[in-house]
């Protein structure tokens, strides 16, 4: 039929049926567009996808039935499985997810009209114990339905043909479907008792169109074939504005992100600038993003976890650096300065009353007082309550937390902002399968909710390209087509065949992802149609020739279509606007490269990384040391590198101060040595688990303990080997003048070597790889040890002491009238060495 046919069918009062919202949707559009053209009224046509016909069936069947079954939702059957899976006695891990998955293995079965147990249909072998899993809960479930009255969406064809057969539907006079490719057994039925009924039952095949000649393209990579197809439609709207353009990807969920990017860097530069979000653009994107990864709406999530007791750091964290909070405004620096504040303490929790108390001494009056007020609200909570008083209880929540903050909301914020409101309120329908659900049950749910749910801002339906995947496109009429990622790896896809399901009862019955023979069949048709979508115009089929360091091939299917070069494609990058063009030309540069100096007297923080930072980067010295610049502190479970060495500096200074010099350590045997180590090792990690308890629970320090011990016993062992040494200081603290700096540093430790009126050694303790190349050179890598030897006489060897598992090492340099001290002796004179240093 044609499209003027279609249309004509509509105004004559036939129901349109498509495979999907999407192609609904444009024929409501083209609908519209024909009647405002004609300037005549028109009743609204019937136009819906497959699935909202069947509701619309069974809403109109249960006006007549008084006793049929209530039809549950997608969201409440998946409530009934996920605890039918928790109650069975194989408990999972992830309950939800297997309840998803076995949803979709019972609507494959109702589709395909198998019947349970599958014994009658396949040997009692091919039952696995997953198989065998799936069918008590499947009979559970459909137990459950029966006795509660209920009808889940996956019987809903079945149910349906027994209102026929029982003459309680109203049935249309003409039925047109439109997009489908592939018929389930239940679908067939359905419509062949409703043709028995006398309804004209048709099949819309697509307009013939010109076969356009396409050709296919390979890119070194995924992000140059994106960027290469941004700029193609760009180029083609110029040449053609009023034209219609697909991108179509199988894998969109992977290009989402970059595509949008492109595509307003190409189509929508304005979208770039600051305040341009919302402006229109020129294209549409049918796949969304989890209402999740929204920061409106972890910001609501945040909300309903702050009434607890105790707080988590990392939630707490995000909660004080949200814009959709109230007082944000108003509070923003301050809060930013609590936030820090608070990871110094070095806590993943804290508790509300120290949060709080830090929050008014932070100049943060306005979050202290919501951190109350979701205190105070969730001590009143029940147990346990209905899902709609959950739903109050969550709204409630968020009017004491000021959400969605204070600022004005723009277009696509409103939007969200609905739709996250409008996934919240499901929660009510729930109580039809759980009359009441504890808070975390109830917490569970909304965070699913914020998972499963997609959103998708409003956009022009008629914008003049769409990206898409394969199966929303076909139906839909373009002048130009692009078909992304049609390497051999993602096209056809593989098979994936339900595991609940016996695997070769779904290949003898060539059910969906089944077998590989299965996908390549239905995908082949799929690319025909694909590659006829363009109405006489460009069909570009591209892949990319690599990916992680595999080597990828076309997608067999299109080894028919001639290749070319990349270049045959000759498009320039959109030049830069006008508008930015002329606020460039009024911007005043200002290049400023020097720093103000270091007012005289004044001591720097930092020690003798003052000199490492300015040695590696004189920028990164200046942003952490004079500008205080530095990354915020991220407390995690156990140590960090920076924890773990300051652990090792206080075993050693602990055994050292016990030990005093090697003639002690020698007159340990094995047993009295482990024993002292292990008691030094002990108290250093008391010490630290007592700065924070929270990161060292007693499992964890046990670790450490026998981890550090062993490091200890290993780096003693080259200790032993040495010549003879005794420690003169530890953990030394000295003040050091250096072209004009005020410098703190701490020395690890100094040992007396060469006997009684020997020589000093400075020792560097480092966990991490080292070596006395780092001390040399212009910008030396490691610069403490020579700022140790040009600040004192007195020292005539440096060496690092590696305290590095399987790699322990003393390495260094030593004044050759020092005598052997284990060190390598200096080429030059010892003056020289330091003059150099200097």
């Amino acid at each position: 039929m044609s499209t003027q046919e279609v249309l004509q069918a509509l105004r004559e009062g036939a129901l349109l049926v498509t495979v999907n919202n999407r192609l609904a949707r444009h024929w409501r559009g083209q609908f519209t567009q024909a009647a405002t053209a004609e300037r005549a009224l028109w009743n609204a046509p019937q136009i819906l996808p497959w699935g909202a016909w069947l509701r619309r069936l069974w809403d109109e069947a249960s006006w007549l039935d008084a006793d049929a079954p209530l039809l549950l939702d997608a969201s409440q059957a998946a409530l009934v499985w996920q605890k039918i899976i928790e109650r069975d006695d194989a408990p999972l891990l992830q309950a939800r997810a297997t309840a998803r998955l076995a949803q979709d293995a019972w609507r494959l079965a109702q589709d395909w009209q198998i019947s349970m147990p599958f014994n009658a249909q396949v040997d009692a072998l091919e039952c696995d114990e997953d198989v065998l899993h799936f069918q008590l809960w499947a009979e559970t479930f459909a137990a459950e339905c029966t006795k509660r009255g209920w009808l889940d969406e996956a019987r809903l064809s079945a149910a349906l043909l027994d209102a026929l057969a029982a003459g309680s539907m109203v049935l249309p006079a003409r039925v047109l479907l439109l997009g489908f490719d592939d018929w389930t057994p239940a679908q067939r039925a359905l419509l062949d008792g409703m043709r028995k009924r006398g309804v004209e039952v048709l099949l819309v095949e697509g307009e013939a169109r010109q076969v356009a000649h396409p050709l296919r393209l390979g890119f070194a990579d995924a992000a140059q074939e994106d960027a290469a197809a941004a700029r193609w439609a760009r180029a083609y709207l110029e040449r053609e504005p009023t034209a219609r353009l697909a991108m179509i990807a199988p894998d969109l969920q992977d290009r989402r992100a970059r595509l949008t990017r492109l595509l307003d860097a190409q189509l929508a530069p304005h979208c770039l600038l600051p305040g341009g979000q919302d402006a229109p653009r020129p294209w549409n994107m049918s796949l969304g993003a989890a209402l999740r990864e929204h920061g409106m709406v972890q910001a609501s999530l945040l909300v309903f976890a702050l009434g607890e007791t105790r707080l988590e750091l990392a939630a707490l964290g995000q909660a004080l650096r949200s814009p959709f909070l109230a007082g944000f405004g108003e509070e923003r620096e301050a809060r930013a300065m609590l936030d820090a504040r608070l990871r110094e303490w070095g806590e993943l929790s804290l508790s509300s009353t120290q949060v709080r108390k830090q929050a008014l001494e932070h100049g943060c009056p306005q979050f202290a007082r919501m951190l109350m007020q979701l205190e105070q609200a969730r001590k009143v909570q029940p147990s346990a309550q209905a899902p709609a008083e959950w739903l109050a209880v969550l709204h409630e929540a968020l009017k004491i937390a000021g959400w969605p903050g204070d600022a004005a909301l723009s277009s696509v914020d409103f939007q969200l902002r609905k739709a996250w409101l409008d996934a919240l309120q499901s929660l009510t329908a729930l109580g039809l399968v759980q009359p009441k659900m504890s808070r975390s049950t109830m917490l569970a749910h909304v965070r699913a909710l914020a998972a499963e749910t997609v959103f998708q801002p409003e956009a022009a339906a008629d914008a003049p390209v769409q990206v898409l995947g394969p199966l929303e496109a076909l139906g839909l009429p373009f002048d130009a087509v692009w078909l992304l990622g049609m390497q051999h790896e993602q096209w056809p896809p593989q098979a994936r065949p339900n595991p609940f399901l016996p695997m070769r009862l779904q290949t003898r019955l060539n059910m969906p992802h089944a077998s590989p023979a299965r996908e390549l069949a239905y995908v082949r048709r799929i690319s025909t149609r694909l590659l006829s979508l363009a109405q006489g115009g460009e069909v570009i089929v591209s892949y990319p020739t690599q990916a992680e360091g595999r080597e990828l091939e076309p997608s067999p299917l299109f080894e028919h279509v001639p290749e070319a070069s990349p270049s045959a494609l000759v498009q320039a990058d959109v030049p830069m606007p006008a508008y930015w063009e002329a606020a460039t030309a009024r911007m005043e540069w200002l290049e400023d490269v020097t720093a103000p100096p270091v007012e005289a007297g004044a001591a720097i923080k930092g020690g003798a990384r003052v000199l490492e930072l300015q040695s590696a980067c004189p920028f990164r010295a200046f942003a952490e040391l004079r500008l205080s610049a530095t990354a915020l502190d991220e407390p995690d479970l156990g140590p960090d590198a920076l924890a773990r060495g300051s652990l090792l500096h206080k075993l050693m200074e602990l055994l050292w101060g016990e030990l005093g010099d090697q003639a002690a350590l020698l007159a340990l045997d094995e047993a009295a040595l482990r024993a002292c180590v292990q008691r030094h090792v002990q108290a250093a990690v008391e010490a630290e688990a007592l700065k924070h308890r929270s990161l060292w629970p007693l499992r964890l320090q046990a670790l450490e303990v026998a981890r550090l011990t062993e490091l200890a016993l290993e780096w003693l062992a080259v200790e032993r080997q040495r010549p003879p040494f005794a420690v003169e200081a530890r953990e030394l603290q000295k003040a050091i003048e250096i072209g004009g700096l005020h410098l703190s540093v701490k020395i690890d430790r100094i040992d007396r070597v060469g006997g009684v009126d020997g020589s000093k050694l400075v020792i560097d303790y480092k966990t991490g790889k080292a070596a006395p190349a780092q001390w040399t050179g212009e910008r030396p890598e490691a610069p403490q040890l020579p700022l140790y030897a040009v600040s004192s006489e007195q020292v005539s060897a440096l060496a690092f002491a590696q305290v590095r598992a399987g790699e322990m090492a003393l390495s260094g340099l030593a004044d050759a009238a020092a005598g052997d001290i284990g060190l390598k002796a200096a080429e030059q004179d010892w003056g020289e060495v330091v003059s150099d240093y200097r």
